[in-house]
């Protein structure tokens, strides 16, 4: 009496004991791993308690349940669920029949998310170029790197390829995998190194146009002390009052007197109009005089030019 007390106190220890812990990812095939050495005539998958597979020798597998259409059951035990859910996580039982007894196998399911592409990113650093492979996951991953060139692959999450040995042609393939299942992701060393030399011009001219407008502002900050302390202000007024000085003719006459200047400049222009063409007249009157002392007439050495320009003689 005393050892089946025993016994079943130690039966839900040895029953955790025995549970092995399994993960499978959403979206994927698992497989129960199920190692089973004789001859079973007899099987039974259970999730939570319930009954989701059967088979019994001779017949065909039977299903139930939410994994009606979702799982294949083979004779060695083994069960396999397509298309996995997370709702399919929980406690699996495997219970068994060979020719002698029944045998019992505990599962504890866990699903993650779907495994997601890995993403590599690329510099150089101490003549070297550097790819790294990185994904966000519950999980940790094991990570794997290939090169078209060659058959070796790098078993890392990190490659380092020497500058001097990079061929443009080259493609990387960074590989993710967890359980049974991968991922991958592949990068061109070409693509590459044409985004270090952009990234690296692109810092340069951005360090370039820092400098020019600190440069600007230093200007700007120089010039307004200068004209708070009167410098460029008092330059300015000197120029100014040597403009509008008498020596060098100043505007402000024009402006007082506007209609005599206009007066003058006529008056300028009339007389200079007069005297051109006064002496443009005056071989007329020569020719005018010559002939009146031919005729008998006095000459006389006064002559005049009427308003409208001509010479005619002055009779005594």
């Amino acid at each position: 009496m005393w050892l089946l007390t025993w016994l079943l106190c130690l039966s839900p220890l040895l029953a955790h004991e025995d549970n092995k812990e399994v993960v499978g990812i959403m979206g994927e095939n698992f497989t129960f791993p199920v190692q089973i050495d004789q001859k079973i005539v007899e099987i039974v998958w259970k999730k939570n308690k319930d009954k989701v597979a059967e088979w019994e020798e001779q017949n065909k597998p039977t299903y139930f349940g939410h994994l009606r259409d979702r799982s294949v059951l083979t004779e060695n035990g083994s069960l396999t669920i397509v298309n996995l859910k997370k709702d399919d996580a929980g406690t699996y039982e495997l219970v068994y029949r060979d020719y002698v007894e029944d045998h019992q196998l505990n599962f504890i399911l866990d699903v993650l998310d779907s495994l997601p592409e890995p993403e590599i990113s690329c510099n150089t650093s101490d003549s070297e170029l550097v790819l790294n492979c990185t994904a966000n996951f519950q999980r940790p991953l094991n990570y794997t790197w290939k090169l078209s060139n060659g058959p070796h692959s790098y078993r890392n999450q990190e490659l380092s390829i020497p500058l001097k040995n990079v061929d443009i042609t080259t493609n990387a393939t960074c590989i993710i995998k967890y359980s049974q299942t991968e991922r991958s992701s592949e990068i061109s060393l070409m693509q590459c190194l044409s985004e270090e030399k952009g990234d690296s011009s692109h810092k340069r001219h951005r360090n370039i146009l820092i400098s020019l407008l600190t440069a600007f502002v230093i200007l700007v900050v120089i010039l307004e002390f200068l004209r708070r302390k009167g410098i460029i202000k008092c330059g300015i007024e000197r120029r100014t009052a040597q403009n509008n000085s008498p020596a060098n003719g100043s505007g402000e006459h024009e402006q007082l007197f506007p209609g005599n200047s206009q007066q003058q400049s006529n008056s300028e222009g009339a007389a200079f109009s007069h005297a051109v063409h006064c002496e443009n007249e005056e071989p007329e009157a020569e020719l005018t005089q010559d002939t009146e002392v031919e005729n008998g007439g006095h000459p006389n050495n006064s002559s005049s030019c009427t308003e409208e320009g001509e010479w005619s003689p002055i009779l005594l």
